[in-house]
């Protein structure tokens, strides 16, 4: 019993690092921090830890919550008394980049007269790239900030070792309100589904996987072609079907997702030593 446990419990950890992984690099491309992500954590404990004694008690029992999560009584009650407008509030701590950039586009001392970001010298005296992180990157290096903001191109390098802000937030290109939303919807259903399959395995939901060893590149697009002809269709006739059922009331929700995924075996990409300026402090001018 304690070695299957304790397989359970092994195999429980690996499977959360392989679902923190990708979860972990949308929450920085999206421009919050780990600490963000361990404070959003912890909410979604207690809410989920909630839901289920109202799903078996129709009680919410705050000393059940703490013995189950570890969390505090008090950070319980606060985290259960949140209404919408507080949830509306941008009040979590900021990432180091956007902190930065929000200072930049904020702070007088960083603006020109228009109240735009003024274009700085990355070292120096005064108001410069430097001392702005010194004031606002709590304790982050200057440069490693440097290269991150360049990475997510939020700002660009002039001639002169100076620096221009070019937006007000370091958000990852590829995403969007849209995708963002799209993206909690479609994951929360799978997860949602996936663990109702752990815990009713008597009544499961539908759930199939088909792998084949990997195609060349150059029938891939052939395949996705093929995928996406054949899903539409299946997913426009399930929308009759669907369309039927929901003349009758009910009280349950159905939904179809269909997805494919690609596993690349290519490495990560080697990085060419040219690829990073050395930016240096040049020494003062006696004038």
């Amino acid at each position: 019993m304690n070695a299957s446990r304790g397989d359970v419990r092994a195999l429980t950890r690996k499977a959360l690092l392989q679902l923190l992984e990708p979860l972990t690099a949308f929450v920085i491309d999206a421009g919050l921090s780990a600490g963000d992500m361990y404070s959003l954590l912890r909410e979604a404990a207690v809410r989920s830890v909630a839901k289920r004694q109202l799903e078996i008690t129709r009680r919410v029992n705050i000393s059940g919550i703490a013995a189950t999560t570890g969390i505090p009584r008090a950070e319980i009650s606060r985290i259960l008394k949140k209404n919408l407008e507080d949830n509306r509030r941008l009040d979590q701590r900021q990432q180091s980049t956007n902190r930065i950039l929000a200072a930049w586009h904020d702070e007088p001392k960083f603006t020109n007269v228009n109240g735009q970001p003024a274009t700085l010298k990355i070292y120096g005296r005064g108001a410069t790239f430097e001392s702005l992180v010194r004031s606002y990157g709590r304790g982050i290096p200057p440069r490693a900030l440097l290269d991150e903001l360049l990475r997510s191109r939020v700002i660009e390098v002039l001639p002169g070792q100076r620096v221009r802000a070019r937006a007000s937030l370091s958000v990852h290109r590829g995403l969007s309100p849209q995708l963002i939303k799209a993206f909690g919807d479609h994951a929360s259903d799978l997860l949602s589904t996936m663990l109702f399959n752990m815990r009713a395995p008597e009544t499961p939901r539908f759930l199939a996987t088909v792998a084949a060893p990997a195609a060349t590149k150059k029938m891939m697009p052939l395949i996705r072609k093929e995928l996406s002809s054949r899903s539409a269709e299946f997913l426009s006739e399930m929308q009759e079907t669907l369309a039927v059922a929901a003349r009758k009331r009910g009280s349950s929700t159905v939904g179809i997702t269909v997805f494919y995924h690609e596993t690349s075996r290519a490495g990560p990409p080697k990085r060419s030593p040219g690829n990073r300026t050395n930016f240096r402090r040049r020494p003062l001018r006696k004038s």
